[in-house]
C-alpha cells in the first residue's frame, strides 16, 4: 500500500519484480491477462519464477544485462519480470531494429543473453559473432535454430527455484533504456528499481484506477512509456491486460469493445488512425461504454485532434464517461513528469507535476533560474523518478544535470523550451535543439504544426528548419504535409502558406511546403525531424 509521509507519497525501496509478487498475494485468482489468453496473477507469478530459474541455470547473475527483442506479448512480460527476478538488468530493443542497431546496443550494454522473437532472430544470428552474446532464447512456436534455446521448452522443463538476492533499489539498475535524443549515438539511460517503482506509484495517483480496470497494452513495451506507464502500472494495480503485438486500428477498436477495456495509453499516430477510422461513414461504431480514460503521451498532439477524437468516441462509440488526458515525460524520468489533472485539464498545456516532482525554468544564456511565471527558458526537473545517469558516459551524465548554485541540488535538464503558467501548468514549446533559427528569431516547430492541424486539408504534418545557404537567414520553416484524401489536387502549396501567414506573426510564417505520402516517426510517435533535415541538407549539398 502507498502511504503518505510528511505530505508526500511513500515510495517503498523494493525491486520491480516484488510488485508482481505482492499483487499475486493480494489477487491470486484475478486475471492478469484476458487476451491473447487468460492467465491469473498466481499463474503469471509462477511462470516468472520458472523463467528466473531458467536464467539462473544458464549462468545469469545479478547485474548482468539481458536484452529483450520482440513485439508485445505475454511472453515478453514474463521474460521482463523473470530477468528482473534473476537479478539482471533489462536492455529493451525495438522490434524494428536491424542488424547494426542490435549489434550496437548489445555491445554497448555488454549483454550476454538475449531473448528474441522468432521473426527477429535472423538479425541476432547475423551479428552474434560480433558481440558477447552467449545465450539466445527464442520466443515462437516454430523449429528452433541450432545453437538457440526455446522459450516454451525452458518454461516446460524447469522447476521454479529462483535465486534470492539482496537489492539496493536506489542504486541497483532495473533497466538500460536506450534513447538517442536529437544527436549522437543512443545512450543507455540507467533507471534504478527505485526510479521505476516510484514513477509507477506517482502515476497511479493521477489516473485513479484500480484492480477492477482493464488496460489495452498496445504501446510497445520496449519503450519506457509502454513499459512503465502501461505494463508496470497495471501490475501495481492488479488490473487485467489486453495485449496486442502491434497497433492495427480495426482490431484495436474491436478489442476495446470485446473485452470492455476501461483505459488505453496512446500516442498521436493512434489517435490519428482511430479518428480517420471512425470518420469513415461505413463504420457504424463500437460499444465503448466502459472506456473511461484515453491518454496521450510520448509526443505532442494537436488539441484539435483530441477534440475530434472525443466527439467521435462519444457519438459513435457511446463512450459517455471518457476522459481524454494528455501528459508528457522523458526516458530519463522513467518517464512521467506532468499530466493534465482528470477534472481540471488545460489541454493546451502538458499538465501539472505528478506528486513529489519539482520544476524550474532556467535562462539558456546565464543558467540562472527565471523567477517569474510565464518566462521562457529550459525546463529542469527533480524527483524520485529521475535517472541515475547514462551508461558508461560520465560526460553526458554531467551535462544532463543542472546544479542549483544556491542549494547544490542536481536537476535534470529536459532539453525543452518551456514556461510555467500562473496555475503551475507546464507549456512545452519545443526541443531546444530543434528550434528553428530564422534571422535571429527562434521559432517552435510544434507551434506551426499545431496551427496547420487546424487547416481542413491537413491530415498530418511535420515542420523543420530547412538549412539556408544565405548566411543572414539561417533556417527557414518548411512544412511536410500529408493531405486528407479528399483534398488531394484541390489545394496548392501556396494556398497553405498564405493560410498560415494570415494567422501568425510574419517571421514565423511557413516559407516552403512539400506534400508527402508519409512522415518519418519513431515507434512512440515522435516526428523524426533530424531525418527530414538531413534530407534537405542532401538536396542542398550541405554537410
Amino acid at each position: 500500500m502507498v502511504k503518505y509521509k510528511r505530505g508526500h507519497l511513500y515510495y517503498p525501496e523494493i525491486p520491480i519484480h516484488k510488485v508482481l509478487e505482492e499483487t499475486a498475494k493480494r489477487f491470486p485468482d484475478r486475471p492478469a491477462f484476458l487476451y491473447p489468453k487468460n492467465m491469473t496473477y498466481k499463474q503469471f507469478r509462477n511462470q516468472v519464477d520458472i523463467f528466473a530459474t531458467a536464467l539462473k541455470n544458464l549462468g545469469v547473475k545479478k547485474g548482468d544485462r539481458v536484452a529483450l527483442y520482440g513485439p508485445n506479448s505475454i511472453q515478453w512480460e514474463i521474460s521482463f519480470l523473470g530477468l528482473e527476478r534473476a537479478g539482471a538488468i533489462l536492455v529493451p530493443m525495438n522490434p524494428l531494429f536491424k542488424e547494426t542497431e542490435v549489434e550496437y546496443e548489445a555491445n554497448d550494454s555488454g549483454a550476454e543473453t538475449i531473448i528474441v522473437s522468432q521473426p527477429e532472430y535472423p538479425n541476432v544470428a547475423a551479428v552474434k559473432d560480433k558481440t558477447n552474446i552467449k545465450n539466445i532464447i527464442v520466443i515462437g512456436s516454430g523449429e528452433k535454430p541450432e545453437g538457440t534455446l526455446g522459450w516454451s521448452e525452458l518454461i516446460a522443463n524447469t522447476k521454479p527455484d529462483p535465486p534470492e538476492y539482496n537489492f539496493d533499489p536506489k542504486e541497483d539498475l532495473a533497466a538500460l533504456v536506450y534513447t538517442s535524443g536529437t544527436t549522437g549515438l543512443p545512450k543507455g539511460t540507467m533507471l534504478t528499481h527505485y526510479n521505476i517503482v516510484s514513477n509507477v506509484i506517482q502515476i497511479s495517483q493521477i489516473f485513479e484506477l484500480s484492480e477492477l480496470d482493464i488496460a489495452m497494452t498496445v504501446l510497445p513495451l520496449y519503450h519506457i512509456y509502454g513499459l512503465n506507464v502501461c505494463m508496470n502500472q497495471t501490475l501495481w494495480l492488479g488490473a487485467a491486460q489486453v495485449v496486442t503485438p502491434r497497433f492495427e486500428v480495426k482490431e484495436f477498436c474491436e478489442l476495446i469493445e470485446k473485452y470492455q477495456v476501461t483505459y488505453s495509453l496512446c500516442v498521436p499516430p493512434i489517435f490519428l488512425a482511430v479518428v480517420r477510422h471512425l470518420e469513415d461513414p461505413n463504420i457504424k461504431g463500437y460499444d465503448w461504454t466502459n472506456l473511461k480514460i484515453f491518454n496521450n503521451g510520448a509526443a505532442p498532439i494537436p488539441l484539435e485532434l483530441l477534440e475530434r477524437f472525443d466527439k467521435l468516441a462519444k457519438e459513435k462509440c457511446d463512450a459517455k464517461e471518457i476522459i481524454i488526458q494528455h501528459g508528457w515525460g522523458l526516458t530519463e524520468a522513467s518517464p512521467v513528469v506532468a499530466v493534465n489533472p482528470m477534472y481540471r485539464p488545460k489541454m493546451e498545456s502538458q499538465g501539472t507535476l505528478i506528486p513529489d516532482t519539482f520544476h524550474k525554468i532556467i535562462d539558456l544564456e546565464t543558467g540562472e533560474e527565471l523567477p517569474e511565471r510565464g518566462q521562457v527558458g529550459e525546463l529542469v526537473i527533480k524527483g524520485p523518478q529521475v535517472m541515475k545517469g547514462y551508461w558508461k558516459k560520465p560526460e553526458a551524465t554531467r551535462d544532463a544535470f543542472w546544479i542549483d548554485p544556491k542549494t547544490g541540488e542536481k536537476w535534470l535538464r529536459t532539453g525543452d523550451m518551456a514556461y510555467i503558467d500562473e496555475d503551475e501548468y507546464q507549456h512545452l514549446l519545443d526541443r531546444i535543439k530543434e528550434m528553428i533559427k530564422y534571422k535571429g528569431w527562434s521559432i517552435a516547430p510544434a507551434e506551426l504544426e499545431d496551427l496547420l492541424f487546424k487547416n481542413p486539408h491537413v491530415f498530418d504534418v511535420a515542420v523543420i528548419g530547412k538549412p539556408s545557404k544565405e548566411l543572414d537567414v539561417g533556417e527557414i520553416p518548411k512544412a511536410f504535409i500529408i493531405l486528407n484524401p479528399e483534398s488531394k489536387g484541390k489545394v496548392t502549396e501556396d494556398e497553405i502558406m498564405k493560410w498560415v501567414a494570415e494567422k501568425i506573426s510574419a517571421y514565423k510564417k511557413i516559407r516552403e511546403v512539400e506534400f508527402v505520402d508519409n512522415i518519418p516517426k519513431s515507434g512512440s510517435g515522435k516526428i523524426l525531424r533530424r531525418e527530414l533535415v538531413q534530407q534537405e541538407k542532401n538536396k542542398l549539398g550541405i554537410e
